[in-house]
């Protein structure tokens, strides 16, 4: 399974979220992978913030919508080229102000050419979940010419 590739080291899961320019500009950090699942931290930063102190939605909304991303390439056998087909965040409250986010994320089923995720977002911290301010649910489509990559060192077509 794909997650044994990022799960044993963090310049791997650096060089992931790097692979993906708005992840990387956004500052998103693997913090955890599994099976079919993921922790990603957004820390705060005072330019992603509304007026409440706490991050943006649409900063949240990239960080679920990359979070599913994360799990599904951890649901998979092998490395292929997907993207969002859906992704529906709906917002509880707002987050705290000046905390950082974490999305806690996870691959519920794979059928087919879909890949169902759902998770929430919360300003706990990486060890131990916070209230959930938002939660998640989304389809990934697992694209149908993708060919598997062979040399995960590239990570070219994820």
């Amino acid at each position: 399974m794909l997650y044994r590739y990022l799960e044993g080291s963090s310049e791997r899961r650096r060089d992931y979220i790097a692979m993906v320019p708005h992840s990387a500009a956004l500052g998103l950090q693997i913090v955890e992978v599994g099976l079919g699942r993921c922790v990603l931290c957004l820390p705060h930063r005072p330019a992603l913030a509304a007026n409440h102190g706490g991050l943006a939605n649409g900063a949240v909304s990239a960080l679920l919508d990359n979070a599913g991303g994360v799990a599904v390439f951890c649901a998979l056998e092998v490395a292929v080229d997907f993207s969002t087909l859906s992704l529906r965040v709906e917002f509880i409250t707002a987050p705290a102000a000046a905390a950082d986010v974490y999305a806690r994320v996870e691959c519920v089923r794979l059928a087919g050419r879909q890949a169902h995720v759902r998770g929430v977002a919360d300003c706990g911290d990486a060890n131990q979940p916070g209230q959930p301010f938002a939660t998640v649910s989304g389809v990934f489509f697992l694209k149908p010419d993708s060919k598997p990559l062979h040399n995960l060192e590239t990570l070219a077509n994820v």
